[in-house]
């Protein structure tokens, strides 16, 4: 009894029931968390200057390139802006995403988070939006000098589209990469070291690692000449030998006289082909295969710019890709020339088959040969250049290796946000 006397009953209050998979993203929960991290990871006074630099210098690299860019089409003004946008986000978006979990569970307000009825995923993906959202300022900020680029380089819409798509994925997927270090590292510190460590590796390390793994896949071939040791000589040999060198006269030399040394050298050749895919996955040769195709033979008939950047790293790829047994660089020694006898030389042209006019006549056609047999190289060689620049673009590989990264790493996130927790790392901070 209350001291009106009435009597009250009290009744208990549940919140209603979640509907659907509570660990699948709300469109409404995504957006709320998003609102949320945005206003919370506003940088400080130092922030803002330190961001102030990096963009300063970033626009100032743009400005120089325009002043000093001529009035024909050159695509050097888009791919720096583009490099500069992919650049930003991959160094920023990481670096926020990899405290944005671990920091929060320190502070003592990720555990408040979890106990609304707001699901692992909407935290999970608003905590993703909002960090790689820095990408997208960067694209905004930079986006006078990508229009810029855009009207002198030659490219299509849709085509600058695609790349830039191709861009924010990377930094997306990466974003997610550093917010799967911060759900697994107690430490900021070391999320964000992780995280860096990651991006290193699939933008530097790819490259490394190509190289070393080249030597583990590559063919060995070994050349032999022979020559005339001269150092067995006597002063009398040695200037027969070198009159006839001169005069091409070699009747008066007897080919006993002189003795004769092999030199044998090795060089290998790496079957690229087999490792071209180490250099797909890394995030600027992806970009790169992503831009368009650039004829270097018909680049001013198409109404393009002259190959830039991307048209280069396109072309270098692709020569791995097509792998030595298309490379006439590679396959011009590869045992299928014989190396230089001098000796056979000199036998050949010795006394007792020696004939000056056949001699005349068999060198001439020798050096006509030869002519030809450089000529059918050359040709080669501009045939494999043109093969190599028009190959078809290859982005597949890096484009469905950012997917995996992306979406296993928010699985991981969505994993480890699940409450209630099964287990704690030591030192966690719940609430």
């Amino acid at each position: 009894m209350t001291e009106t006397g009435v009597k009250r009953e009290l009744t208990a209050v549940s919140p209603p029931a979640r509907k659907g998979n509570p660990w699948l993203p709300t469109f409404g929960g995504v957006k709320l968390v998003t609102g949320i991290e945005l206003r919370r990871r506003r940088p400080t006074g130092k922030g803002y200057v330190i961001y102030g630099i990096l963009f300063a210098v970033v626009v100032a690299m743009c400005i120089l390139a325009a002043i000093v860019s001529t009035d024909q089409l050159s695509s050097v003004n888009l791919e720096l802006v583009l490099v500069m946008v992919l650049g930003v986000g991959m160094l920023i978006a990481p670096s926020l995403s990899a405290t944005s979990i671990n920091g929060d569970s320190s502070e003592g307000v990720l555990a408040p988070l979890q106990m609304t009825h707001l699901t692992a995923g909407d935290i999970a993906v608003g905590k993703l939006i909002a960090s790689w959202f820095v990408s997208v300022i960067a694209l905004a900020a930079l986006s006078p000098f990508l229009v810029f680029g855009y009207i002198k380089s030659g490219w299509h819409l849709d085509e600058l589209a695609i790349t830039i798509g191709a861009i924010l994925l990377v930094v997306l997927a990466f974003t997610a990469v550093g917010l799967a270090w911060s759900a697994l590292s107690a430490r900021a510190i070391a999320s964000v070291s992780l995280a860096h460590l990651t991006t290193g590796f699939f933008a530097i390390g790819t490259l490394v690692l190509y190289a070393v793994v080249g030597g583990l896949v590559s063919d060995t071939y070994t050349s032999s000449d022979r020559y005339v040791d001269w150092t067995s000589l006597n002063e009398t040999q040695s200037e027969a030998l070198e009159n006839a060198q001169m005069t091409g006269d070699y009747s008066e030399l007897n080919p006993d006289d002189y003795t004769c040394i092999t030199e044998e050298w090795s060089y290998s050749v790496v079957r690229t082909n087999e490792i071209a895919g180490l250099l797909l996955v890394n995030p600027v040769v992806m970009i790169s295969e992503t831009a368009p195709i650039v004829d270097p033979d018909t680049w001013e008939k198409d109404g393009r710019a002259a190959p830039g950047l991307f048209a280069e790293i396109h072309s270098m790829v692709a020569g791995a890709r097509l792998g030595p047994d298309h490379d006439p660089y590679a396959m011009q020694n590869n045992g299928q020339e014989g190396g230089y006898d001098e000796c056979a030389n000199i036998a050949e042209q010795s006394a007792d088959s020696y004939d000056r006019d056949a001699a005349v006549e068999a060198q001439e056609q020798e050096w006509a040969e030869d002519e030809q047999q450089w000529a059918e190289q050359e040709a080669r060689f501009a045939e494999y250049e043109q093969k190599r620049a028009t190959l078809d673009r290859a982005p597949w590989i890096g484009l469905g290796l950012q997917v995996v990264l992306l979406v296993g790493s928010m699985a991981l996130v969505i994993q480890r946000l699940r409450v209630p927790y099964k287990k704690l790392r030591s030192g966690t901070r719940v609430a």
